[in-house]
């Protein structure tokens, strides 16, 4: 058995004292009871958003598949950027992924 050493809390300063704790916890690689600050809010979305659902021919699924594999880029970036070179109103913001792809991939 290995015998720990305990920590001095000798401080009356409870900030201090949290994050002596937080220190030696990251340190020895345990979970600390120190809350973590929350995560920045996402960035306001350009408004209201709504789905467009279509139905294409096999010859164009195939197509735009093909086209999205080749570019590394999905099938509805591809649509987003015919739309907007038509002349459309496409916000950069519609092009964010919304992370499904990200899930289980290999990248992380």
């Amino acid at each position: 058995m290995s015998k720990k050493m305990p920590l001095p809390l000798d401080d009356d300063d409870d900030d201090v004292l949290a994050q002596r704790i937080a220190e030696a916890a990251t340190q020895r690689g345990i979970p600390s009871l120190t809350p973590t600050p929350p995560p920045s809010p996402a960035p306001a979305s350009a408004g209201t958003r709504r789905p467009i659902k279509i139905e294409v021919s096999d010859p164009l699924f195939e197509a735009l598949t093909v086209a999205a594999a080749r570019q590394k880029v999905t099938k509805r970036y591809l649509i987003l950027s015919a739309l907007r070179d038509a002349g459309y109103p496409v916000e950069d913001t519609d092009f964010q992924e919304d992370g499904r792809r990200l899930r289980g991939s290999r990248k992380l």
